[in-house]
């Protein structure tokens, strides 16, 4: 009989003294998949909580939180129909009462983001070495900060060139009447002149938009910090990541178009284009956190102690 001595590290088992390679439990230790479920159950009421109060904050100001939320609107608005007002419809009495509440329960997920972050880390720091789990603050910030700046670019860039751009459409003289066709000159019109084509915005639908990008660009700007958590499991290398690149930069922009509600041409390049700078971040982040270890790190425990040698 001989106990091999591997290099590779091995993980504290369920029972002090034991140890199991990493991702596995000691024999007859293993954690039954029904505890997997209760613990995940546990973590995500952890996370619903942490909204909970934090929308209880939120609340108070909805109504300034929903005047932030029509400002990209306002602005493009302005910008495009000079000395006007801007004009939101609704068809039911009820969207204009639950459109602040609305806003205010997507700045609760924001505001609760890092008890959300938090409760993620709680539950896959069980596969991770000691060292690893000392992590849990950097990882709470920068998933934070990736969360929120993705909704900040969103809300500060996106939704403003979005609107925009669309509003201008009914301006442009070209939608309304052909000019010229290879070379030739027309004078054809599409739309009478007596017609005026003018925007007519719910308010559901500018909600709904508005805050679908802000969540969507919050979600993907994560993308190097899950790719971080999967190169210190081992699951993906940097070399790995760097070989499929010329793949990533064409999912990134189908993904752009498929993301992005509604015909958001603007939205859907900006999306392509965070996407493409995000996976090359995440092939720096991984090239730092999923460095090989030394020779005499890997021989070791993840407390420091030898593996022991192999015995005949």
């Amino acid at each position: 009989m001989s106990v091999s001595g591997g290099s590779e590290p091995t993980r504290p088992g369920p029972v002090g003294g034991v140890k199991t390679p990493p991702g596995e439990e000691a024999e007859g230790q293993r954690m039954p998949f029904l505890d997997h479920l209760g613990e995940l159950r546990s973590r995500l009421f952890n996370a619903l909580l942490g909204v909970m109060i934090a929308s209880a904050v939120t609340i108070a100001f909805r109504n300034e939180l929903y005047a932030m939320l029509v400002y990209p609107l306002d602005v493009a608005w302005k910008q495009t129909f000079p000395g006007t007002i801007i004009q939101l419809h609704y068809l039911s009495p009820v969207e204009v009462f639950m459109a602040p509440f609305k806003t205010a329960l997507f700045a609760a997920l924001l505001l609760g983001s890092p008890v959300v972050f938090y409760q993620l880390w709680a539950f896959i720091a069980p596969g991770l070495y000691p060292r690893e789990r000392r992590y849990v603050v950097p990882f709470v910030l920068i998933a934070v900060l990736l969360f929120v700046g993705g909704a900040g670019f969103a809300y500060l860039y996106v939704l403003p060139a979005s609107f925009k751009y669309f509003l201008q459409i009914s301006n442009d003289p070209s939608w309304t009447g052909v000019t010229q066709i290879f070379g030739h000159k027309l004078d054809l019109h599409l739309v009478h002149d007596a017609v005026k084509v003018t925007p007519m915005i719910t308010l559901d639908e500018y909600l709904g938009l508005s805050l679908t990008l802000l969540l969507v660009f919050g979600v993907v700007f994560e993308l190097p910090m899950v790719l971080s958590v999967l190169a210190i499991l081992g699951v993906v290398t940097p070399r790995m990541l760097w070989n499929f690149n010329r793949y990533a930069v064409l999912i990134a922009f189908v993904a752009g178009a498929v993301l992005t509600p509604g015909d958001l041409v603007v939205g859907q390049i900006a999306m392509g284009c965070s996407l493409t700078v995000l996976y090359n971040i995440s092939i720096l982040a991984a090239l730092v956190v999923g460095r090989r270890k030394p020779a005499a790190e890997a021989a070791a425990g993840p407390d420091g102690e030898k593996a022991p040698p192999a015995v005949a």
